[in-house]
């Protein structure tokens, strides 16, 4: 386990990197596929979609929707926030840096999903609100099930077909069975071993989940090479738009939690996660599965940049944290993969 550990905290540490480098790797094995090979890696994605968001919900503290109950104003501001707010700002942000449907397609997918379990990390070593970070990622998970297909419907649909029914089809394969199977799995381990056996293996459910998300961005790159070794553009530009929507997602979102809702620090924090880090893990699933390899080229630059931006962000809050909440001791409840 300790093995699993380091290779897992590696990943985190440098996922940046190693993105980059399978998009070479499998840039360069996608231009000596043959047709059948993509086939058969095309036959391998639904499979390892339900696999990485399995093994990603695992950690995930399912019993404490009753959060929410606790803080009914900041979840429903930090919800609507997450769901409708943040697409509304990656719209303009990737109209200017693709002119790629599907590209486009991707990018609003990476914006809508709900956050990950960076929010609840991110929120405890802050010293935030960890209730509300957690009742936050848990009802916009139960929400985005029905929300992602009329909201894709509303943003893209009229640049791409969005079958709601279809795409609601896919999310119930690829969300809702991989939670109750999750859910399951982590009440037979609870109530063996407790809480403790859950944050036992809680290094090798998060490096399943990287290892399968990573796969994802290769059979991405490898299905599309030609097409990309044709216009270059197709990923440079998203990249350069993906810089730019994080840079004014943080402050944007942190400003309007803290000045416009009226929102203390340790509340305006959870809300900022919920609005910055989304769940990519979804997102990808959703996009190689619903709209193509292409859409799901949308994501990837995602990926190079949330994790980075959390991180520079983190310290940016460490300044501006108050004198009363920089003592308080954290408790980090769940840590999934972004």
């Amino acid at each position: 386990m300790k093995a699993i550990q380091v290779v897992d905290a590696f990943i985190k540490k440098y996922m940046p990197l190693i993105v980059l480098l399978v998009l070479a790797c499998g840039y360069w094995a996608g231009l000596g596929l043959s047709k059948p090979q993509v086939q058969f890696i095309k036959s391998s994605i639904l499979p390892s979609v339900i696999l990485m968001i399995y093994a990603m919900l695992i950690t995930m503290r399912m019993d404490d929707l009753k959060d929410a109950l606790v803080y009914p104003r900041g979840m429903i501001f930090g919800s609507i926030l997450s769901l409708a707010v943040a697409p509304l700002l990656m719209i303009p942000i990737a109209s200017v840096f693709t002119k790629n449907p599907q590209l486009y397609t991707g990018l609003l997918l990476a914006s809508i999903v709900p956050p990950g379990g960076m929010i609840t990390y991110w929120t405890g070593i802050l010293g935030a609100n960890i209730g509300l970070a957690t009742a936050i990622q848990t009802v916009t998970l139960l929400i985005s099930i029905v929300w992602v297909p009329y909201g894709m419907k509303l943003f893209v649909g009229s640049m791409v077909d969005v079958n709601t029914s279809t795409l609601l089809i896919k999310i119930l394969i690829m969300v809702v069975i991989p939670l109750v199977l999750a859910y399951i799995t982590q009440k037979l381990i609870t109530r063996k071993y407790g809480w403790k056996g859950i944050v036992t293996i809680r290094p090798l459910s998060h490096l399943v989940s990287s290892l399968m998300a990573l796969y994802m961005v290769f059979v991405a790159m490898s299905v599309q090479a030609h097409l990309i070794a044709k216009d270059p553009a197709l990923i440079v530009l998203p990249a350069i738009g993906m810089l730019i929507y994080y840079s004014l997602a943080y402050p944007f979102s942190y400003y309007f939690s803290l000045k416009i809702l009226k929102e203390p620090y340790d509340k305006a924090i959870p809300i900022t996660y919920g609005f910055s880090t989304k769940n990519l893990s979804i997102a990808m699933g959703l996009a190689i599965a619903a709209f193509g390899p292409m859409a799901l080229l949308g994501v990837v630059p995602c990926m190079l940049f949330q994790m980075p931006f959390a991180s520079i962000w983190y310290k940016i809050f460490e300044r501006m944290r108050p004198r009363e909440t920089s003592e308080k001791p954290v408790t980090v409840k769940s840590k999934s993969n972004s």
